[in-house]
């Protein structure tokens, strides 16, 4: 399944707002449905000279296997702007599908290119839900869901905030 066609950036500088907020969400809602999806939001921030031909071939190797795991609803693959940031993520229908696909073979290939081409990269997990063909809802996935329900491991978020994984790869030497 490769929902969300109509899904878009709504600007150039898409890549440096919230995930809620970069994308015409709202124009492609009827796509989804209503129910519960997890995304994994990956920022990204290239270094000088990062090998484009290399990098764009395992993404894709990636994005292939992805698209045939159980649970893969979309990949959007966010072009690099010119500072070199860039916003990519994968809508899944559960948490559980996206952890099983990135232990596939392709996706732990492009994950091993992290330090050698890219100065930082960051990893946002949501919990993206509609109701009733209302609005799609973003929140950070380990806070309880809005509708009251416990999390099974409850954090501390800002209220605005996404839980995310920043990491840094080591200086190239």
């Amino acid at each position: 399944m490769d929902l969300l066609q109509r899904l878009a950036p709504v600007s150039a500088g898409y890549a440096t707002l919230p995930v809620r907020d970069a994308f015409n969400w709202q124009d492609a809602a009827a796509e989804l449905g209503n129910g519960e999806w997890y995304l994994v939001a990956f920022r990204s921030i290239r270094r000088p000279g990062a090998d484009e031909e290399r990098l764009t071939l395992f993404d894709e190797l990636a994005h292939q296997e992805a698209a045939t795991s159980p649970g893969f609803v979309h990949y959007f693959k966010g072009p690099q702007a010119d500072d070199g940031s860039c916003l990519s993520f994968c809508l899944w229908e559960s948490r559980a599908d996206a952890r099983a696909a990135a232990g596939r073979p392709d996706h732990v290939r492009a994950v091993s290119l992290i330090d050698e081409m890219y100065e930082s990269y960051t990893l946002e997990f949501h919990r993206v839900t509609r109701e009733a063909d209302g609005p799609l809802r973003f929140e950070a996935y380990d806070r309880a869901p809005a509708h009251g329900a416990p999390a099974l491991h409850p954090i501390h978020v800002a209220p605005a905030a996404a839980l995310t994984l920043a990491i840094r790869p080591a200086a190239a030497g």
